[in-house]
């Protein structure tokens, strides 16, 4: 994807609240914007006008979706100083006017003001405007005054706001907070490029830059095989293309051989695979992470010991080469979020980790009590809401946020008997709980919704990849 530097600056509302009517008597024009403008990748509606060939925002309206973020800035108007103060690091506090429209003319009239800007106690310079009774500001003049990031992408023509990154920095330079980076992970896919040999050799760029256009933000790349050249030459490309392509990759190891018999030479093995993972990619942008295992076996489900074992040793090789990168570990029988309880912490997390847990990994069933999805059922919508919320508690325990790997819109895998309206219905609900309690998800998987040999999506099962993505 190709960015370069937004030369029409933005800028932001202040508001009636915030500003006196000092201006100068003359004014300029002031058109309403036409922009699409995204915030962390989410795209979001403002009323914003264009003077003199630049573009103003809310300020308001910029500290409220910038709140709870490591960007987030609060706003105050002192009257007696006729200054508005901006304080970095420091909630903001809605007034109710926030992400409004204040006119539905096209064209307005914008007044220079006169009010003084102060951040952090020192005054700044900033063109502030008075359009209809409002207070506007550059965005850009904010964005690097305040270090959140502003940048125009000339291929879908979006001003794109970011929280998870400084003015002028790409996202992924620095080490990335985990509940930002639950955030960021949004809505992704499980995906075989690495897993299989078919896999490997049908994989295509192509897919990338699609599943990004689409709207997936991340893809979760499982993993089966020796960390060797043979992997390299296929996930080095795969790992790249998704940085390149704005798509967060997230790199997850079956260890089968552990899984099968959690012996001390199998968790030393399963150890070195990561070392040399994170020797690897240790320079590579902090938007990649580390999965370590995906879902503890039947062997496993009886010596949960061994799996706190493994992640105690595995977390503390990783941390020997990449102290700050995203580790994220899963309880056992399945990745069920009823055991996230059981994981202990491993000691050099170093505050950079993250728990993985799924559910309907396969898909619903008609007949499965565990997993019964017939027509959403009052029981059936409550045994969902019910998993998630023991992942919201342990979230709320622990202070470590949790991700879901995995889950299936249809049993595709074993009958594959639901209707693609059935696993509308289901997918719909699925998205809708988990989004209500801001936990990410991966949907298992993309051979069901894309064709890797044709590079295209698999046109039946479009309905249901809207019903989650859009």
């Amino acid at each position: 994807m190709k960015k370069r530097e937004y030369l029409v600056l933005m800028a932001l509302f202040v508001g009636t609240t915030l500003l006196p009517m000092n201006a100068y008597a003359a004014g300029y024009e002031a058109k309403k914007s036409t922009a699409t403008v995204q915030v962390n990748h989410t795209p979001r509606s403002f009323e914003a006008y264009t003077v003199n060939n630049y573009s103003y925002f809310n300020l308001r309206d910029v500290a409220f979706i910038l709140n709870n973020t490591e960007k987030e800035f609060s706003v105050e108007w002192q009257k007696e100083n006729n200054a508005v103060v901006l304080k970095t690091g420091k909630p903001y506090a809605p007034v109710g006017t926030e992400m409004g429209t204040s006119s539905n003319q096209a064209t307005q009239t914008a007044i220079p003001a006169t009010s003084k800007i102060k951040l952090d106690g020192e005054e700044i310079e900033m063109a502030v405007y008075l359009i209809n009774g409002n207070n506007y500001l550059k965005l850009r003049d904010l964005g690097e005054a305040l270090n959140f990031g502003v940048d125009w992408n000339d291929d879908t023509k979006t001003v794109e706001i970011s929280s998870q990154k400084g003015y002028g920095q790409q996202v992924g330079i620095t080490p990335i907070k985990p509940w930002e980076y639950q955030k960021m992970l949004g809505k992704g896919m499980d995906v075989d490029w690495s897993k299989t040999e078919q896999g490997k050799e049908a994989y295509d760029t192509k897919a990338v830059e699609d599943f990004k256009k689409a709207g997936v933000s991340h893809v979760r790349i499982r993993v089966k095989d020796n960390a060797d050249e043979n992997l390299f030459k296929y996930l080095d490309k795969q790992i790249d293309d998704c940085l390149e392509n704005g798509l967060i990759p997230v790199l997850a190891y079956q260890a089968d051989e552990f899984k099968n018999e959690p012996s001390q030479n199998n968790i030393d093995a399963v150890a070195d695979w990561w070392y040399t993972m994170a020797q690897r990619y240790k320079d590579k942008s902090y938007l990649l992470s580390f999965d370590l295992l995906i879902e503890a076996t039947d062997v496993l489900n009886k010596q949960p010991e061994k799996l706190n074992e493994i992640y105690e040793t595995v977390v503390s090789r990783i941390r020997e080469v990449s102290p700050d990168r995203i580790i994220m570990i899963s309880p056992r029988l399945r990745s069920d979020s009823q055991y996230l309880d059981e994981l202990k912490i491993p000691t050099q997390h170093n505050g950079y980790l993250m728990a993985e847990w799924h559910f309907y990994a396969s898909g619903p069933s008609k007949d499965n009590e565990r997993k019964l999805w017939t027509t959403g059922t009052a029981q059936e919508k409550k045994r969902i809401t019910e998993i998630i919320d023991y992942a919201l508690a342990w979230q709320k325990k622990t202070a470590i946020p949790t991700w879901v790997g995995a889950w299936m819109p249809g049993n595709y895998n074993d009958g594959d008997d639901y209707s693609v309206a059935e696993q509308i219905e289901f997918s719909k609900y699925m998205t809708k709980q988990l989004d209500k309690a801001g936990i990410p998800f991966a949907v298992n998987s993309d051979t069901k919704f894309y064709d890797r040999e044709k590079c295209a999506w698999i046109k039946e099962m479009g309905p249901v990849f809207d019903a989650i993505f859009h």
